[in-house]
Formats: C-alpha cells, structure tokens, sequence
C-alpha cells in the first residue's frame, strides 16, 4: 500500500477507536491491498476480502484458510507476532514464538523465510530454516527481531513522523504434499521510536540588577540527536490519572516576525500521557486580544482533526484553527507539528488571524493577549478543563523565547535566558519552556523550568 495511504487509513482506525477495516469491493480491495482480480471485477458475488488493522494489511484467501491443515498462531492466540511500541535508547531485540499446530494425519514440513519487510531497517533470526511438525502434534519457532536504533527513526521528520517495523514469516511447504500445498504467512509489527536524552537545567530566580541566567543543555543518554526548543511558559497543569493524551501538563507560546506587520505565534501544549495520534485529542486555547478592555475572550485557537472540521471526516491530521467567538467561521493556514506516538503538539497560527474586521485585535499597536486552554478526548469525551491564564506579548516577550539549539548524543551547550523586568511586570512568565519532541513521550518531552525576577 502506498506510504500516505497507510498513513491516512491507520489514523482515521485511531481516531473512530476502530481496531480493522474490511474492504469487499474490487475499488477498495485494491486500495487497501494493491490486488487486482479481473473475475472480481466482472463476478462480484467472488469472496473476497482485504483488512486492514492497526497491525497490518492482508488479502483474505478462503481456499487456502479450508485446505490448511497446519495452524500457525502468534501472540495470545492470534495470528500475528505483535511487538508493540518501543522507545528505543538502545538496539532493539526481542523474540516471539510462533506455535504450529498440525491438525492432519501425516507430517508436514515448512522451509521458513522472511519475506515482505518494510520501514525502518531491521532484521530476523529465525530459530530454524525448517521446520516439520508430526501430525497431531505442535511445534514452536522462535522469531528473534532486530532493530538498530541508529536508523529507527525520531520524531523529527516530515508529517506525522510514523516508523514502522513490519514483514511476514512464510512457511513455505517443503513439498506439494505437504499441508496440502498452502502457505503459512505470520505478520510481524513494531512502531519504534529512537529517543534523545535531552537534558535542561536553570536557576530559579534573576534579579532586576542582572536579569540573565544560561539554560544548560546536555544530551547524556539519548543515541540520536535531539533539539531545544524554547518557549515563554505559561501554563501548569498537575496529572490527572482519571484522563488520558488530553491531560494537559503545561503549556507556553513564541512568537517571531512573518511580516512587516505580522507575528507567527506557535503555541505548545505538553501533555502527561502519550496519544498514538492526536487528532484523537482536541486542544482548545481561548485567547482574548484585549484583557484590559475586560470584555472576555475573542478568539480560539484549536488543535483538532483538519477532515473532522473541513470535510466532516477524520483524516488522522491535526490543524491549527482560529476561530472568533464574535463573527462565524474559522481560518486555517498550518498543519500542527504533532507526531505519532508523541505527547506535544505545536498549533502555529498567524497574528492577522486574532484580528477580525470590526473585532478586536493583536497587533503591534496592541499586542498583549491572555489564553487558557480545555483538552477533549475525541473518543471518551472526556474533558481537561486547566485552571489557569496565562498572559504574553506577542510582539516582545517578557522572558527570552525563541532559541533553538540542537544537542548531540554527548554535547552540552548553554542557552542565555533574559527577563526584561518591565515587560514582565505587564505579562509575567512562569519560566521557560523546552520542547525536545524526541525525548520520551510525557513530561521528558517538555522541560519546564521556573524562573522569578526578584
């Protein structure tokens, strides 16, 4: 199947909580399968299915699953080899067992391969080329998989950054007399994720004398390369073990010149839990553009599914959104940088978008703002409703924001942290905020740092 395909069919099973879809027709057969049948195209009453699951895709043969007599099952009874996530510091090795259960009345022998591997680079020991189970009896085959963390993939690369391991086990018969001629296949699955080990400290208070201190970074333990972030932090959360990746742990904002009259604001949202995509989830921050007037917010920027709100359909993709609470309709310009099997999501929205006509608005003249946030699980309903406002300038900061450092596997930096002590006595800041998106998923992947000006 297509890369993007997959990637599109795999996020809208998460985000309608479905765990398969079956494809019946010769369009969506293909689609799913890449398998064209002409006889299935003219004689469509012919039994034939596709399924996709979180795990894989297949092509349903009701001939061969009759005239089988040996059974190879998987994990738990399934018939899968199912190595689930990792968060890989180190290569990855594992071994799973596939039992072979012989139902016939002689012998069969298989000669035993891998075939059909994709994603990321690994490799397969298996416990035996060949294999023959007695009749009646059964037999274990130990698969080993092998993933070199250094190529594994990070959470860094174009869309959704999704990595995968994936292939089949095919037990070939040694014989056309053996198993009556059928083909075992045992799909094998990983979703890995290679970690940076990130690190950021910071004293906790500057005086008005000497508002500068150095964030220092270091990358100790993680094998790959890994990237700070910094934001002005402006919201804290604690855990709430009643929810899951709509839990939200903190939250902060920057700001840079897009054009002569222009800001970018991108707003990060941490949360506790890991999503495995976060168009599951909804992130709502209400901004008002004009605190002083005390009229109330004037704007929302959500974080939310871009099919779900344009085409009324999942397509697995967050956006940033921007609507008004004064005037109908929304504007959209950025996809969210918010990947697969990750915990932070990045909403980029432009400042003309806060600045309807006829309605407040930011801008250089007035550029102050106070946001506070609600996140939604799409699929429980459930709600974070996070106490707190937050306030900032969105034209200059009150707290240093903006730097971007990359750390390599063993490499310390520092970073210069300033306040500007009349700013913040307008919009103080909690500290900072640094995003290293492929540290592990949770709290590591955003280090929240407080700072007091004294």
């Amino acid at each position: 199947m297509d890369p993007h395909q997959r990637q599109r069919l795999l996020g809208v099973l998460e985000a309608e909580g479905l765990d398969a879809l079956v494809a019946t027709t010769p369009e969506n057969l293909f689609y799913v399968t890449g398998f064209r049948s002409i006889s299935h195209a003219i004689f469509r009453g012919a039994e034939l299915y596709g399924v996709v699951t979180r795990g894989g895709t297949g092509l349903v043969q009701p001939f061969n699953a009759v005239n089988t007599w040996t059974v190879a099952v998987g994990d738990k009874g399934t018939s899968t080899l199912n190595f689930g996530f990792d968060e890989l510091k180190d290569d990855f090795s594992k071994t799973r067992q596939i039992k072979l259960r012989n139902l016939g009345s002689s012998a069969a022998t298989f000669n035993v391969a891998q075939t059909n591997a994709s994603g990321s680079p690994h490799s397969i020991v298996l416990g035996s080329g060949s294999v023959t189970i007695p009749a009646g009896g059964a037999v274990e085959l130990g698969v080993t998989l092998n993933v070199p963390v250094a190529t594994a993939g990070d959470s860094n690369g174009a869309a959704l950054s999704f990595r995968e391991v994936a292939g089949l086990i095919t037990l070939t018969p040694a014989t056309a007399s053996d198993n009556n001629g059928v083909t075992l296949r045992v799909p094998y699955y990983l979703v890995p994720r290679a970690l940076s080990g990130v690190n950021v400290q910071m004293q906790k208070s500057v005086t008005t004398g000497s508002p500068t201190t150095n964030a220092n970074l270091s990358n100790p333990s993680g094998p790959i390369t890994g990237n700070a972030d910094f934001y002005a932090w402006g919201i804290d959360s604690p855990e709430n073990q009643a929810l899951a990746a709509n839990d939200v742990r903190g939250v902060g904002v920057q700001a840079f010149p897009f054009s002569a009259t222009q800001q970018l604001l991108v707003f990060a949202v941490n949360t506790w839990n890991r999503w495995s995509n976060a168009a599951a989830n909804e992130f709502d921050i209400y901004v008002d553009v004009d605190p002083a007037n005390g009229n109330g917010d004037d704007y929302v920027v959500v974080g939310v599914d871009l099919g779900a709100v344009t085409a009324g359909s999942f397509n697995g993709r967050m956006a940033a959104f921007v609507f008004s609470l004064r005037s109908p309709g929304a504007a959209v310009d950025f996809f969210a940088t918010a990947r697969t099997d990750s915990s932070t999501a990045l909403l980029p929205v432009l400042s003309n978008r806060l600045c309807r006509t006829g309605e407040p608005c930011l801008s250089a003249a007035n550029p102050r703002l106070t946001y506070h946030i609600f996140g939604f699980d799409l699929r429980t309903g459930t709600v974070d409703a996070v106490p707190g406002v937050a306030k900032y300038n969105a034209w200059s900061s009150s707290i240093s924001q903006g730097a971007f450092a990359a750390v390599p596997k063993g490499a310390s930096g520092a970073i210069p942290i300033t306040i500007n002590p009349a700013e913040w006595a307008m919009t103080p800041a909690l500290g900072a905020m640094v995003v290293t998106l492929d540290n592990k998923a949770g709290k590591e992947e955003a280090a929240l740092l407080p700072l007091e000006l004294k």
